[in-house]
């Protein structure tokens, strides 16, 4: 059998509004939590609507290396370093595993779409329209415009959006709602599908079972927390709870970084 991580445990998080504050996206809150993590060799993997180029950013601050799922689990990007790609003779910096539409294949469906759903997106914005509406500065908004699978998107009558969801349905693809934006996005390629398809990974190449444990804040979060082993709902910015009818999911104390460190602590440091 190959050498195991201390525990046979996966962290699964997404970003914005749960590692991430929702205000100014720090995660210095989380820092004890982090730190216990590396202690532990637990592989924190990023999940999130984000793009590669900004969790590649993040991992740098944070100073990880691990796979992650990026832009609502319509990518899986695994280190070459990873264990996961040990066997692999040839190598490049990442390898990016999906079944996901490309971006301009969604992005024709949306210029379709747009003028009669009055909805615009990342692709129909500039860089200092996307830093305004996310708060990011001018390199982080450049990231975040670097889509390979996904198009967030601003509407004006939400209550098109289960109409606009019929019609995306049709071509094979789906609407989810994140914390700022609706996003356009493959069908049945969430975060939920992507998290079970790493730890798969894992627990052959480990040939043991591995616990996957998810935590996150807002509707694109919740298949993921449901079908985790350990489910964790962080509160959104206002103390408020996102609705979730899953009593086996676990609340978190506060909301984001301090609710998420202080569920890591807790489980990690009575051990």
């Amino acid at each position: 059998m190959k050498n195991q991580k201390n525990r046979n445990e996966l962290i699964f998080s997404d970003l914005d509004g749960t590692l991430l504050d929702h205000h100014d996206y720090s995660f210095s809150a989380a820092l004890e939590a982090l730190s216990t993590l590396k202690q532990n060799a637990i592989p924190l993997i990023l999940t999130t609507s984000k793009t590669f180029s900004e969790v590649v950013e993040l991992q740098k601050e944070m100073d990880i290396l691990e796979p992650c799922i990026v832009e609502n689990g319509a990518g899986i990007f695994i280190p070459s370093s990873s264990e996961l790609a040990s066997e692999l003779p040839f190598k490049e910096e990442w390898i990016k595993i999906s079944k996901a539409y490309s971006y301009i294949e969604l992005r024709m469906f949306f210029v379709e779409m747009k003028r009669e759903f009055s909805m615009r997106g990342f692709g129909d914005m500039s860089v200092d329209e996307v830093m305004e509406r996310t708060g990011l500065d001018a390199n982080g908004a450049t990231n975040a415009m670097k889509r390979d699978f996904s198009e967030p998107f601003i509407i004006e009558d939400a209550s098109l959006i289960p109409l606009l969801k019929s019609e995306a349905n049709k071509e094979g693809l789906d609407v989810l709602k994140g914390g700022r934006f609706y996003h356009l996005v493959s069908l049945h390629q969430d975060k939920a599908n992507a998290m079970i398809t790493l730890t798969d990974m894992y627990q052959k190449y480990y040939n043991t079972p591995f616990t996957k444990i998810a935590l996150g804040d807002s509707a694109n979060d919740f298949t993921m927390l449901q079908r985790a082993d350990v489910g964790v709902l962080v509160p959104l910015y206002d103390g408020s709870f996102a609705t979730l009818d899953a009593p086996r999911v676990i609340r978190a104390k506060e909301p984001g970084p301090k609710g998420w460190n202080s569920f890591i602590l807790e489980r990690y440091d009575a051990k």
